[in-house]
């Protein structure tokens, strides 16, 4: 077999890290199909598919997932070498994927909090399945996501409740009739249907046939912006709607009282879900 091809293996460590071509393409300042076509000719070096098509997403193969916990191995080797080089090497980060509602507006601001001044920390806000791309290479030692992720090597322990809620825009105070909500036009970001889903049976509300949707949008904070500006209507994580960018911006409505609520997980190997770190997440995580 040639050598590696460094190039095009980092490339595919990009696609990985970044959860899809697209946003790979935007760090890496290429084209889609550059990117496309770097990753098919590296399967053609390998003799070996690397991703299989899940929905809309890529998802690793088993050549894949092998290849890219390899690369994160060794990319932390050299940035080990690289820190022990002329000085003593400093505290270990902290580095944590985490789904961004929780994460962003909950998790991160009490965890810099309690996190020792000295101790660097590393957060990158995922998908959920982006969370189990990232443990699974090992680029991060910690996860936080709503799907408790059970897999070889990796397990689950309960970290919090967050509640979902629905969020129109300012001007409109009144709550919607229940009747009237699933013909609403609606605002969605990347794996919006568990989070709808969910708010819409805990409601007791049919879903939308079909969904009338306005905008979609790969992250949360834009969707809010769009409600915000009053094209439409969303469910997202409480936390998010309540923070300083929205709290003023968007209304929040609860249906006859009722809270839909969503379980946050913790996940890791079971050495890591035992750590020092976990249990600092989890002080973290917890009501104030």
């Amino acid at each position: 077999m040639p050598a590696p091809d460094f190039k095009r293996l980092s490339v595919f460590r990009t696609v990985v890290a970044s959860g899809g071509v697209i946003a790979a393409a935007r760090a890496l300042h290429k084209s889609p199909s550059a990117v496309t076509y770097d990753l098919q000719q590296l399967e053609a070096q390998l003799g070996a598919k690397l991703f299989r098509k899940s929905g809309r997403r890529l998802a690793l193969t088993p050549q894949g997932r092998t290849l890219a916990a390899s690369i994160e191995r060794a990319y932390l080797d050299l940035q080990h070498a690289w820190d022990g080089v002329g000085e003593a090497e400093g505290l270990e980060p902290l580095r944590i994927a985490c789904v961004s509602g929780f994460g962003r507006y909950r998790l991160v601001p009490r965890l810099m909090k309690l996190l020792p001044r000295e101790r660097p920390v590393e957060v990158l806000f995922r998908t959920a399945a982006g969370v189990l791309t990232l443990l699974e290479t090992g680029r991060v030692a910690l996860g936080v996501s709503y799907r408790p992720l059970v897999t070889s090597g990796i397990a689950s322990a309960l970290l919090g409740e967050e509640e979902l809620a629905l969020v129109g825009p300012k001007s409109r105070r009144a709550a919607p009739a229940p009747e009237d909500i699933p013909r609403l036009p609606f605002v969605t970001y990347e794996e919006f249907e568990y989070v709808f889903f969910r708010w819409f049976e805990a409601n007791g509300i049919p879903l939308p046939q079909p969904w009338r949707r306005v905008d979609h949008f790969e992250e949360l904070e834009e969707a809010l912006e769009s409600v915000a500006a009053g094209r439409g209507w969303s469910v997202v994580p409480l936390d998010s709607a309540l923070g300083r960018a929205y709290g003023s911006r968007v209304q929040v409505h609860r249906l006859r009282g009722r809270i839909c609520t969503n379980e946050i997980h913790l996940v890791g190997s079971e050495r890591e879900l035992r750590s020092e770190d976990a249990a600092l997440l989890k002080r973290a995580a917890a009501k104030a």
